[in-house]
């Protein structure tokens, strides 16, 4: 009996030893993904580390949240830019595919009201490359109504001018002539100006057009070198001569259709003295 007892003993002490051990570790659960910014934390981690997939949906699920939440939109949007620039080929269907998805977030985020700059520069840009006028058209509008500059009108003139819309090119670049003189866009404007006009049959209004509008480059280069000793070698005269290039061969096929031989060789004159040589 007392043996026994010993040994219950024992046992109880034992007990009490091992429940005043430290506890046994648990492995903790690695916390659940629940809310949008988690999500996109987590998706733009994986994209700055070039894990594209996984970024995309850790980053779709944030969006599938709120449809509103611009950062994984503009994540998304990027990241297919960037793979659409990867692919060589500026026809290439993996590019242009890209390019679309890219469009389509850019495009979302648009129509949550964001005006920035460099969006619908990216908008323009990636519906120029889609060769999809109209939205090229939509979003060179919406540029330039938001950032009324020169540059802006240019590409609205451009724009129009691809699509046909002559009327609409003739307009902004009426506009922009009054606007911006001595911009080194001015030259631009007259030559889309020209060439609109002769894209409705009035070929002496586009004479004078490229008359005034060469007479302008040159006035324009002059108050530029002015100001810059070195203004050959800025962007803004090589644009002008580029522009006053453009306009004398215009002058020149109007001159050569009209058989207007005298002013022909004036203008095969300024050419050459423009380092023109085709």
């Amino acid at each position: 009996m007392r043996s026994r007892s010993k040994s219950n003993l024992l046992v109880v002490l034992l007990g009490l030893v091992a429940s005043c051990g430290p506890a046994p570790e648990t492995v903790k659960p690695t916390p659940a993904l629940e809310t949008k910014e988690d999500m996109y934390r987590s998706g733009h981690q994986l994209y700055l580390e070039q894990q594209f997939d996984s970024a995309q949906i850790m980053l779709r699920k944030a969006v599938a949240l709120d449809a509103s939440y611009v950062p994984p939109l503009t994540d998304l949007a990027q990241m297919h830019y960037d793979l659409g620039m990867r692919e060589t080929g500026e026809k290439n269907p993996k590019r242009l595919e890209q390019f679309k998805k890219a469009r389509d977030y850019f495009a979302k985020i648009d129509a949550l009201g964001n005006k920035e700059s460099d969006l619908y520069e990216r908008l323009c840009e990636l519906s120029y490359a889609l060769d999809d006028d109209r939205a090229y058209v939509k979003y060179t509008k919406k540029n330039a109504e938001a950032y009324p500059y020169d540059r802006q009108y240019f590409n609205l003139g451009s724009a129009y001018f691809m699509t046909g819309e002559y009327q609409n090119v003739i307009k902004t670049q009426k506009e922009a002539i009054e606007k911006f003189k001595g911009s080194p866009y001015i030259g631009s404007f007259y030559r889309q100006l020209g060439r609109a006009y002769m894209k409705i049959d009035r070929d002496q209004t586009a004479e004078r057009t490229f008359d005034t509008g060469i007479r302008t480059v040159d006035a324009t280069i002059a108050e530029l070198k002015k100001t810059n000793t070195h203004h050959e070698a800025t962007d803004a005269f090589r644009r002008l001569m580029d522009d006053k290039i453009g306009m004398l061969v215009s002058l020149k096929g109007l001159h050569q259709t009209y058989r207007a031989m005298e002013k022909l060789k004036q203008v095969e004159r300024q050419l050459q003295e423009a380092g023109y040589t085709k």
